[in-house]
């Protein structure tokens, strides 16, 4: 090769060298183009190449789909249509969690048809039934049958009818059954925090018929009011301290009676004797905030010592993971409780139902369990659905005293 009088010489491995980065090039942009229709495929665009999915090779190792529960569900309700249960006698709830609660409306003769058939049809699904049978005051049977997968409850059965007429000769009662003796081991406390500022929500809680616990603010403009007339209706009351918070320039702007953890052992001292003055019905007292307070060893050691002093419990609303409250309470052997699940701390209030399902199923599972609410109006319908069925579930609601550790 000449370039004017000059001649160049071509490299010996020119062609190689050149031929070799053809391919790569070529290989490069193959790979890329697959890639990128492949990502087109899996966002649900527009793809040139016939990609298979993946699911239908991962059915055989995959874990179990939350959708299991619901379509047991549906095998439950298809069981008792066939066995001559009418489906307007059966109504079914699914939780966000995947658990089911069935309640069948029956009669006794239908009831006993059906048991047998039911439970073995339960079994070959290799689900395991707790079956509990119980009397309600107005005499009505209501059969409860809890199903648990590996140990897990998956949901529950409720079947009622009501018992048949049976001629006594004798005028004297007889003494009830031991299913209704038998008290409900497992407890729920709910307590309901920012109390002392709607009476008419109050009344609303003492219709419930239900022993909770109301939190109420010393400084809410109907605190006092509000105590009294609690604790004269069967509700516990505890005092809602005001305790700084992390976000203190947002969270507790004006809030009165607010504990800082700048604050003397004196001036402390003094809201908590001035709290407990203005609502002597106390029985404890949780924090309000509190997620800087609560991790104060000095601010909580002059609270819980106040509360030993007193003979009043404390309840951890666990606003922070790392409160020390709870543990420096019972180091102090004051009596303590914590608060596992919170109902409504976010602003959606269409999980509430599901939360208030949790907090059974850590009292099925644990024995007992501590959940906080407050005053609103999806949390009271709510309450009102759920509560008096809580012996369906095996549960007891009962003020935070009774689930006290010591």
């Amino acid at each position: 090769m000449r370039l004017g009088n000059i001649r160049i010489k071509k490299p010996r491995n020119f062609d190689h060298h050149f031929l070799l980065l053809a391919i790569i090039l070529t290989v490069l942009s193959l790979v890329s183009a697959f890639w990128l229709d492949h990502l087109n495929y899996s966002q649900k665009k527009i793809s040139y190449l016939p990609w298979v999915s993946l699911t239908h090779l991962k059915e055989k190792t995959a874990p179990p789909s939350p959708e299991v529960k619901v379509f047991l569900a549906d095998f439950i309700q298809q069981h008792l249509e066939r066995n001559g249960i009418s489906p307007d006698s059966i109504s079914t709830e699914r939780t966000d969690e995947g658990l089911v609660y069935i309640a069948v409306q029956t009669t006794a003769t239908e009831y006993t048809k059906i048991k047998d058939k039911f439970m073995a049809a339960i079994k070959k699904k290799k689900i395991k039934a707790n079956l509990r049978e119980e009397k309600s005051q107005s005499g009505e049977i209501v059969v409860t049958v809890e199903l648990r997968e590996k140990s897990t409850t998956s949901g529950w059965v409720v079947f009622r009818y009501t018992a048949p007429v049976v001629a006594r000769k004798a005028a004297k009662p007889s003494p009830l059954p031991a299913t209704e003796k038998k008290e409900v081991s497992k407890k729920v406390a709910l307590v309901i925090d920012d109390m002392g500022e709607d009476l008419d929500f109050l009344q609303e809680l003492i219709q419930l018929k239900t022993p909770l616990t109301v939190a109420i603010i010393p400084e809410a403009r109907y605190a006092q009011e509000t105590a009294a007339i609690a604790s004269k209706n069967g509700l516990e009351v505890i005092i809602h301290l005001p305790l700084e918070a992390f976000n203190n320039h947002i969270s507790s702007a004006g809030a009165e009676g607010l504990i800082r953890t700048s604050m003397s052992p004196q001036d402390i001292r003094s809201i908590l004797e001035k709290d407990l003055n203005l609502l002597p019905q106390a029985r404890g007292l949780n924090n309000h905030m509190g997620s800087k307070a609560t991790t104060d060893e000095a601010v909580m050691d002059i609270i819980i010592s106040f509360l030993r002093e007193k003979n009043l419990y404390f309840l951890d609303s666990k606003t922070s993971p790392k409160s020390i409250a709870y543990d420096l309470a019972l180091k102090k052997k004051v009596p303590a409780a914590s608060r596992q699940v919170f109902l409504d701390a976010d602003e959606d209030r269409s999980r509430v139902g599901n939360r208030l399902l949790e907090l059974f199923n850590l009292a099925n599972k644990n024995g007992q369990s501590v959940g906080i609410g407050h005053p609103f109006p999806e949390t009271l319908e709510v309450l009102k659905t759920y509560l008096p069925r809580a012996r369906e579930y095996g549960l007891q609601f009962v003020p935070v005293s009774e689930v006290l550790k010591r």
